[in-house]
């Protein structure tokens, strides 16, 4: 039980130690800087900055004067980064953001694609269905992937003339290849559906201009976090060329979704899309390259790492397939021994996603790959204890505990 403040001083100190000594392989977090941190504890978490999207200065609170003029200044920055004619940045994580555009762009009864859990979906229609009233009014289906963990073009085209969806969504959480949004968009266009793009994975990666930004290819909007591959505080956004569907989704976000959308993110948010303006190019360039030689020095000692075919991976993270390495958790294993990654989310495989965003950040470069596919070595193949290999993760991971590519 916290009893003072002295209590949660220690419990968040063991909790920093705890992550120093770990190497976190997390796909999905990264370290934000001191700068970008810093203004997490501003007065705008504080305050409500309620609007409707048709008048976003008519404020629902007073006080407004400043952080409106915040806000729509960070927009800018959202919307130059990304390309982007229109933002909205009022969800309040990458999940949110997701909902507000598929209960916005779907009428009861239409019918969407997107990828399956199994494939590293990210878990956005099929999830929200098992509400009733979800499952009631959206007709989920899934798109398929071939063996390199690349979306099966073929038999999408089939798919979406056999069904006929209104809305298909693309990217998710094990994106190892820039999906064919071209392709798709040729068949949105002949058949009539739209085209979301799921961009949480890899905003950082567009905004370093290492990935093909979706709505250049053809995406009709993107939607996103900001705190993967993306360095910034954790958040949402939504980004598009088409005025109306952005309204739309505006229009579902708030007051449906979100009235007090965390305003204090947005100082660190624009903080940490400045440092992206500086650095980010470098920064997404190593990442990709971190990704690439951890998947050749793992495949080296013998793991299945998938996309062979293909060069194993052009984003932030890798996928390795275990089989029978292991018969229990493999992350959960892993972290006794100081590792940090993430299992299957559908659980129904051996799979494991490795990331590389947080390792890059704190300065880890193509050598110290070869290092870190030794401990998985170590750990999964040659069997030794964990709390032997822990102690060397340990020691190796304190040598990183910098941040680099910010200000």
């Amino acid at each position: 039980m916290l009893k003072s403040t002295r209590d949660i001083d220690n419990l968040l100190k063991k909790h920093e130690n705890y992550r120093e000594s770990c190497l976190n392989l997390i796909a999905s977090e990264n370290y934000a800087s001191n700068k970008v941190r810093s203004y997490l504890s501003c007065d705008f978490g504080n305050r409500y900055g309620c609007y409707v999207t048709e008048n976003p200065q008519e404020r629902e609170y007073t006080g407004n004067k400043y952080i409106y003029e915040f806000e729509m200044a960070t927009q800018e920055l959202v919307k130059d980064i990304f390309k982007a004619k229109y933002a909205d940045l009022r969800p309040i994580s990458g999940h949110m953001a997701g909902m507000s555009v598929v209960l916005a762009l779907l009428e009861p009864g239409d019918l969407v694609i997107e990828v399956h859990l199994k494939d590293w979906g990210h878990g956005l229609v099929g999830p929200m269905c098992q509400i009733r009233q979800f499952n009631e009014t959206i007709d989920v289906k899934y798109m398929d992937f071939n063996e390199d963990r690349a979306v099966d073009i073929e038999k999408l085209k089939v798919q979406v003339k056999e069904l006929k969806p209104k809305l298909v969504i693309m990217g998710g959480s094990g994106t190892i290849f820039a999906e064919p949004v071209k392709e798709v968009r040729e068949l949105a266009d002949e058949y009539g559906f739209l085209i979301a793009y799921d961009a949480s994975h890899v905003t950082g990666l567009i905004a370093s201009g290492v990935f093909p930004n979706p709505l250049n290819e053809g995406a009709h909007i993107m939607f996103g976090s900001t705190h993967k591959s993306f360095p910034g505080p954790q958040g949402g956004f939504v980004v598009s060329n088409n005025e109306e569907l952005i309204f739309n989704v505006g229009n579902t976000i708030s007051p449906s979704l979100v009235t007090s959308h965390h305003l204090n993110r947005l100082p660190a948010l624009a903080t940490s899309i400045l440092e992206m303006k500086k650095f980010g190019n470098d920064y997404g360039k190593q990442i990709v390259k971190n990704s690439k030689a951890l998947a050749v020095s793992l495949e080296k000692y013998g793991f299945n790492v998938l996309g062979k075919n293909r060069g194993f991976t052009d984003t932030h993270l890798l996928l390795i397939d275990l089989g029978d390495i292991i018969d229990i958790a493999p992350a959960q294993y892993l972290e006794k021994a100081g590792i940090l990654c993430s299992d299957d989310f559908s659980g129904n495989s051996t799979e494991v996603r490795i990331g590389t965003p947080e390792v890059t950040r704190r300065g880890m470069k193509e050598k110290d790959m070869e290092t870190i596919a030794l401990f998985f070595k170590r750990i999964l193949l040659d069997k030794e204890p964990a709390e032997l290999v822990s102690k060397d993760v340990e020691q190796f991971n304190r040598q990183f505990l910098g941040t680099e590519y910010s200000f």
